[in-house]
């Protein structure tokens, strides 16, 4: 992805504006059958990449910008990680509070191992702080993304057992067919499944 110069007070406008749109379409939901005249539509948008457009260069270079750098960062950013996460219309449910949904209640969350690719934390258990696990958590179009990523912690030596948490929101429900595949994969590899609606 090529650096362009865009004046940061531009970048932050119209990224704002962006995330407001998308926390309007419940974007980290949204198929991606779906967003694809979304994208076409704010590429060609005056307040968009009409304004992104004299330091961009040329009109194609609008997609790949929008979708490299904002829409890559949207779903870190609405957990309040990344530089744009002020930018964020609509912040999604905290950690501690999808912790809670999924296990219930009595751990906390060491947000100072906070990681990203997939966002996750190590979580103790309040009764016994020798009680850890990986806290891993995305949209349920992201499950394989968090399987695979325990899987590689494991393998390179991670002893912590992982939580890999699938979030859905009120208007896209995960169903239970998807609800017990995913137990089914979380079992066979060894990981604990559990599934959330964020709001």
């Amino acid at each position: 992805m090529s650096k362009y110069a865009i004046p940061t007070d531009l970048e932050e406008e119209v990224v704002r504006l962006l995330y407001k749109r998308m926390a309007d379409l419940n974007w980290i939901y949204l198929p991606d059958s779906e967003r694809t005249s979304h994208y076409v539509t704010w590429t060609s948008d005056p307040e968009v990449g009409g304004r992104l457009l004299p330091f961009i260069g040329k009109p194609e270079n609008v997609r790949p910008w929008l979708k490299d750098r904002p829409m890559k960062e949207y779903t870190r950013a609405t957990y309040g990680v990344g530089k744009w996460a002020p930018l964020v219309a609509k912040p999604s449910t905290p950690v501690s509070e999808l912790v809670v949904r999924a296990l219930g209640s009595g751990w906390t969350v060491d947000l100072e191992t906070l990681d990203i690719k997939p966002l996750r934390v190590t979580i103790r258990h309040e009764d016994d702080e020798e009680t850890e696990r990986r806290f891993a958590w995305a949209p349920m179009r992201d499950f394989k993304h968090l399987a695979w990523a325990a899987i590689a912690a494991q393998a390179g030596g991670d002893a912590l057992p992982w939580v890999i948490c699938t979030v859905d929101s009120f208007v896209r429900k995960i169903t239970l067919e998807q609800k017990a595949k995913n137990e089914l994969i979380a079992n066979r590899l060894d990981l604990i499944s559990a599934h959330v609606t964020d709001g």
